[in-house]
């Protein structure tokens, strides 16, 4: 979802021009955010998914998602496995050039930019992701947020059943059907508190915002305003974890984050964690 107004642009600009004002390059080649240019930017870009559970919002495009059929997704015809969700959340993460957030001490810092969301390719791929969840946006929706659809299109695309996940455009709207989940026969995802749980890759671990106080596991419900990250790689011995989600600063991203030496998450203000989702996949 983009933020607009934060750093001045021709109108006719598109996603790189409108934010390159504010990249420079290192002596390695990578593009990093100028300091002065991220302090105020990176609270702003983090709350890109604070929409997610808005009920009142209108889809950019509903004409478009009454008239024309959303296309399938293409899913695997493998077993889902731990291993594949991996697979695939770096294959998009690798798509949209690998952009890390360094969430480890404030102010964030971005070691590595990406690929934009309304930017050349990345909006078909931002529209297979809203396909997941029925719905036919694109990366050109920038208001629209997208991190859920995100999540969910890993799900589907890596052939987990329906019955064991339910894709959704709403985080909390899936955790709530997990928590219900987990209480049947042979869950494949189970929900753990944060502060206890450690984490491990493959496993989902989300944080309320903005409006959303829930504070235990028992005050999950849906539609209160969300995000999660699936765990990419963890790193107790030296204090940090890289997290994958989408709509984070406008693309796919690896959050770095502080873990404890236990291997669970350390909350910070942007993000307070509350639950890891157990991945019990093969």
């Amino acid at each position: 979802m983009r933020l607009p107004g934060i750093f001045p642009a021709p109108a006719n600009a598109g996603g790189a021009s409108r934010f390159l004002a504010s990249v420079s390059i290192s002596s390695s080649g990578l593009p990093r955010l100028a300091a002065w240019a991220l302090l105020p930017l990176l609270p702003l870009l983090l709350s890109a998914c604070a929409s997610d559970s808005s009920s009142s919002a209108q889809p950019a495009r509903v004409a478009a998602s009454t008239t024309r059929a959303v296309p399938p997704v293409r899913i695997s015809t493998a077993p889902p496995t731990r291993a594949a969700l991996l697979a695939a959340a770096n294959a998009e993460w690798q798509f949209f050039g690998g952009q890390q957030i360094d969430m480890r001490r404030e102010p964030f810092s971005a070691p590595r930019l990406g690929l934009l969301e309304d930017e050349g390719e990345a909006v078909g791929r931002v529209a297979e992701y809203w396909h997941a969840v029925g719905r036919d946006l694109t990366g050109a929706d920038c208001q629209q947020a997208w991190s859920a659809a995100f999540i969910s299109y890993l799900m589907v695309s890596s052939n987990v059943a329906p019955q064991d996940f339910a894709p959704s455009e709403t985080h909390f709207n899936y955790l709530s059907f997990l928590r219900q989940r987990q209480n049947l026969p042979a869950p494949q995802f189970v929900l753990r508190p944060a502060a206890s749980e450690p984490i491990a890759p493959g496993d989902l671990l989300c944080a309320p915002r903005g409006s959303n106080d829930a504070a235990t596991l028992d005050d999950i419900r849906p539609g209160l305003a969300g995000h999660c990250d699936m765990v990419f790689e963890v790193h107790p011995q030296q204090g940090w974890a890289g997290v994958i989600g989408g709509n984070v600063f406008n693309s796919v991203s690896e959050s770095l984050i502080p873990i404890d030496a236990q291997s669970r998450a350390i909350p910070i203000a942007q993000r307070p964690w509350l639950a890891v989702v157990k991945n019990l996949l093969p």
